[in-house]
């Protein structure tokens, strides 16, 4: 009776033996996320080595991916450009200073020539039309007068030499040629006048 109680005793501490190892085996086993598999081969503190190791590997996530330029189709405000022409390179107010006609200024700016006697007696209003820097001409059309004044035309076409600050212009009437410019800073040949040449000082 006694041995047989023993023999009971001995297959039921090795069933739970077997159960305890089977789930030290299978704790082992699942705990360990990506580490070194522990077995529990040294009993039921395996399982805690096997929990220990925490796997870092596994499948990784990456951020790399399709990114989005900011670079893409640019606007231009293009168009048509319309080049000022430079400044007439007499504009200024001029004063007359020879050889025949009376005392009189004559103002060159915004497209137009203004001459103005200078004791008020007359004015004459001229519209520039055309001139060149380079080949030192202009042409003018006029727009309207008082008193007796000058120059007297309707159309007229004027070359110019600057020294500065002497300027000689001389007229011509129509707008077909321009007039040379016989005799800069003087207006004279010999003792005789050129007409429609005159002779002006820039003012301060």
């Amino acid at each position: 009776m006694r041995a047989a109680n023993l023999a009971k005793t001995f297959v039921l501490v090795g069933s739970l033996s077997v159960g305890v190892w089977s789930c030290n085996k299978s704790g082992g086993s699942n705990a360990g996320t990506g580490g070194t598999a522990g077995y529990g081969e040294t009993g039921g503190v395996g399982m805690g080595r096997g929990g220990n190791g925490t796997g870092t590997g596994g499948a990784s996530s990456g951020t790399g991916g399709a990114s989005t330029g900011t670079g893409g189709a640019s606007s231009g405000t293009g168009g048509t450009t319309t080049v000022q022409p430079d400044a007439f390179e007499i504009d200024g107010t001029w004063s007359y200073l020879g050889p025949s006609d009376m005392p009189h200024s004559l103002e060159i700016s915004n497209g137009a020539m203004v001459y103005a006697d200078e004791a008020g007696q007359w004015t004459s209003n001229w519209t520039i039309t055309e001139y060149d820097n380079g080949l030192h001409h202009f042409q003018v059309v006029f727009e309207s007068g008082t008193g007796t004044y000058l120059p007297v035309g309707q159309n007229m076409s004027g070359s110019y030499v600057l020294n500065s600050p002497i300027l000689t212009v001389q007229l011509a009437n129509g707008l077909g040629s321009y007039p040379p410019v016989q005799s800069p800073g003087a207006c004279t040949e010999g003792s005789t006048f050129i007409p429609d040449c005159r002779l002006y000082v820039k003012q301060n």
